[in-house]
């Protein structure tokens, strides 16, 4: 009870708030991907698995083209007006494709376009929420305040997994999408409700162009830094596939239904939700590049288990264990970098952080989605689990952060 009463969540009303809000959208995006998923690979033929790769692919190259400007413009901008924005415009993005479903008029250039324009505001969104943690937390409580917003998106997949395929069998498809949009509206009242002042710190006039340029140079100057962040783009580029590796193995493997890919899901994102949540009552953390070693160890292992076996509650439980990984060592890492990055420059931080973590998406989804089509699920899955394997003893070579956390 004790550690309860001092949990940030428990101390900061408007971090509370934040929290609150995000989890409900972030419930929506699962139950719309999840949608989208089993749209495309039940609608698009013969070359389903590539479509499901290209549809992906177009939530990613927004956050690759406009990340570190939309950053900068967070970082100049009152950070609690641009969350709403962006809340505001996906939330009728999200509606405007429900509408073209309903008319029958939906297809896959509808669904690319409108995709990706709604992931084109989520890295507007995240770097603000990065660049508010310390002022709606404080610093003695910013490495548990780090590892509950990056539970987050792992909880609100357990239920969007969990419910997902309910909510499709009762409302359908549409149905997926209606409730995200309500969800980016109740994301939008509760960051509306946040009285924390959120506006840039003071700061020398400087041109877009020169604070972009102090980012970059800040980030690409800095070798410690620049190798994990490259690390995580390698990282991403074996582990991400597995977004689209589960519905295939549920569609064209197992050959079940929308259910077991939401049961899937749900086990996936209960590891890595299970290992956030526990980390946000730790006070203090290690060797962090011990936690990364093991997160991307565990991880190969149980992304590799995947090959060997079809037993739907065996892979249930390689799901969780590899989810799990992802929890701690996303969590442990982050606070490093919230630790060490200077305040006003969070949000361009962050923002080239998901960039180049993001970049090698695309072509990993299209690659993987093409050699699905051209050999096989598992041949898919037995590279990627390589990969992840030989880079986790790479990571004990990079040169180290200073570790304040």
């Amino acid at each position: 009870m004790a550690e309860l009463r001092t949990h940030p969540l428990a101390l900061f009303a408007d971090f509370r708030r934040l929290f609150a809000g995000r989890v409900i959208s972030a419930v929506g995006d699962k139950f719309f991907s999840i949608a989208i998923a089993w749209w495309v690979l039940s609608r698009a033929g013969e070359s389903s698995k590539f479509h499901l790769g290209l549809v992906m692919a177009m939530n990613v190259i927004p956050v690759v083209l406009f990340g570190p400007l939309l950053g900068t413009l967070s970082d100049r901008s009152d950070k609690r007006r641009v969350m709403l924005a962006a809340d505001a415009a996906r939330s009728g993005l999200v509606l405007l494709l429900a509408a073209l479903l309903w008319t029958g008029r939906l297809n896959l250039y509808w669904l690319y376009s409108i995709c990706f324009l709604i992931s084109g505001f989520g890295p507007l969104f995240e770097s603000a929420v990065a660049a508010s943690l310390l002022r709606l937390t404080s610093e003695e409580k910013m490495p548990q305040a780090v590892a509950a917003d990056s539970s987050v998106m792992q909880f609100s997949n357990v239920i969007g997994s969990a419910l997902g395929s309910v909510l499709m069998a009762v409302a359908g498809v549409a149905g997926a999408f209606l409730f995200n949009a309500a969800g980016y509206a109740a994301s939008f009242a509760a960051v509306r409700g946040i009285g924390t002042p959120l506006v840039p710190e003071a700061r020398t006039e400087s041109s877009f162009t020169a604070e972009f340029r102090e980012g970059l140079a800040y980030i690409f100057g800095n070798k410690p830094v620049l190798w994990l962040i490259l690390s995580f783009a390698a990282f991403n580029f074996f582990v991400g596939p597995i977004l689209i590796l589960i519905p295939m193995i549920v569609k064209f493997t197992l050959k079940e239904s929308v259910t077991w890919l939401a049961v899937f899901e749900t086990f996936f994102a209960l590891g890595s939700s299970a290992l956030a949540v526990a980390l946000s009552f730790k006070r203090s953390y290690g060797n962090i590049y011990r936690w990364f070693f093991g997160s991307l160890l565990a991880v190969g292992l149980s992304f590799g288990g995947l090959y060997f076996t079809v037993e739907k509650y065996a892979l249930c439980a390689l799901l969780f264990g590899a989810g799990a990984a992802l929890g701690a060592g996303n969590a442990v890492v982050l606070t490093l970098f919230q630790t060490t990055v200077p305040d006003a420059m969070k949000g361009r931080f962050f923002s080239v952080l998901t960039t180049l973590a993001y970049a090698v998406l695309p072509a990993t989804f299209m690659l993987n989605g093409l050699l699905a089509e051209s050999f096989s699920v598992g041949f898919c899955i037995a590279l990627n689990a390589s990969a992840v394997l030989a880079l986790s003893f790479f990571a004990l070579l990079i040169p180290r952060v200073e570790e304040k956390a």
